[in-house]
């Protein structure tokens, strides 16, 4: 069974390709190559600085970090219905890789108080986000429905789905 709803489609596919990121980051912490989790980063936002390793700070790190990461699967699902699963892997690469510059350029220069002090910290983040939108632009063709994507051939043009729906009327 596909997924039909792209909101949904999104989400589902950001929470899996999601998994390994976050154990690849918490690998890299552990092997010293970082010295902030991700965890870490997203509940500063919330809390004060001496308390990002307590157990609420773990929720609040978790939901922050499915927040953001289902809101850029939705981002990729949406491109992805726009311009058709060509490429969706470099697609979902751009998407993430974009998501980086903004999280981690724009928002920690101004909200972030834990930041990290080791140089390789912002190149293995980088690389951890492209994976991920690599990942996800691989998951969301395979999970979501062909009506989604405008590239198909097969789907006659009544069957799709437009990408902003218009229609007060909630039939299907």
């Amino acid at each position: 069974m596909k997924i039909k709803d792209r909101i949904i489609l999104g989400v589902v596919s950001s929470l899996i390709a999601g998994i390994p990121i976050r154990l690849i980051n918490d690998w890299q912490y552990h092997k010293g190559l970082t010295d902030v989790k991700y965890g870490q980063m997203a509940a500063s936002l919330f809390l004060p600085k001496n308390k990002v390793n307590t157990p609420e700070a773990k929720f609040v790190a978790a939901a922050t970090n499915h927040v953001n990461t289902g809101i850029t699967g939705i981002i990729i699902t949406y491109v992805l219905s726009a311009t058709g699963r060509d490429k969706a892997m470099l697609k979902g690469m751009g998407v993430a890789s974009t998501t980086w510059v903004i999280v981690y350029g724009l928002i920690s220069r101004l909200a972030i108080p834990v930041k990290s002090k080791k140089p390789l910290s912002p190149v293995l983040s980088f690389m951890d986000h492209a994976f991920f939108g690599t990942f996800c632009g691989l998951l969301i063709p395979v999970f979501g429905h062909s009506s989604l994507f405008p590239d198909r051939k097969n789907v006659q043009k009544k069957d799709k789905l437009p990408l902003i729906s218009t229609n007060t009327n909630c039939e299907k």
